[in-house]
């Protein structure tokens, strides 16, 4: 026991975790419901459209999930649509890859984005690259598919600052080739890779120039293209 132990406690110290300001005020003063069950974080807006597409997210490595709630929850807000926000094995997405799987099986999706920040949008591309007919798109913030998405039909959005110090630049720029040739790219000024969530600067990013209020204005315009 003492090793599973000693690594969990590790994995807790090396997260980054959500700024309680950001949590507190999202959690009081906006119209939604956060609940937690199957072990997901779901943002639930008071006014949900039953049209509206609904979003699953998978964090960055060591990210605390909560650390997305915030924004997150302000785009689902605007959105109308609910959140699904995946929390896998050791805060480490890649050890769950098939979270959106069972997402779109237990809650009845019959369409959903399926994406996420870091190396969660790397785990949203192999899941996309193994699942295409179960998702409506793809998005992937300060990442990259490591896997081809290229056959893939529907929307692929990729948005990366341009602050952004965290990111293997050689390999973003060598995967673009894996996405499809219609997919948007964009690279944004004064962004870092911090900026998807509230958890303070990450080690060794660039300082973003940008506040939360553009950073929600951009994550929410992902899905309204």
């Amino acid at each position: 026991m003492l090793v599973p132990i000693g690594l969990w406690l590790y994995v807790q110290m090396q997260t980054y975790q959500a700024e309680q300001e950001y949590l507190a005020d999202i959690k009081e003063n906006y119209n939604l419901t956060i609940r937690e069950e199957n072990n997901l974080l779901i943002i639930i807006p008071k006014n949900n459209g039953s049209d509206k597409i609904p979003i699953i997210y998978y964090p960055g490595g060591l990210v605390s999930p909560e650390a997305y709630l915030y924004k997150m929850g302000r785009a689902a807000v605007s959105l109308q649509t609910t959140v699904y926000i995946i929390r896998a094995p050791f805060n480490a997405a890649i050890f769950n890859v098939s979270a959106a799987g069972r997402v779109i099986e237990n809650y009845g999706l019959q369409k959903a984005w399926v994406g996420g920040h870091s190396l969660g949008g790397i785990s949203a591309c192999r899941f996309v690259a193994g699942n295409p007919k179960k998702v409506y798109g793809l998005f992937v913030f300060g990442s990259y598919c490591d896997r081809a998405v290229n056959q893939f039909e529907g929307p692929v959005i990729s948005v990366m600052g341009k602050r952004d110090q965290i990111i293997d630049w050689e390999n973003y720029r060598k995967a673009q080739g894996n996405l499809p040739l219609d997919a948007t790219v964009l690279e944004i000024e004064g962004l870092n890779h911090s900026d998807f969530g509230n958890y303070g600067l990450q080690d060794g990013d660039g300082k973003s120039s940008l506040g939360n209020d553009k950073v929600i204005e951009i994550i929410t315009a992902v899905f309204e293209r």
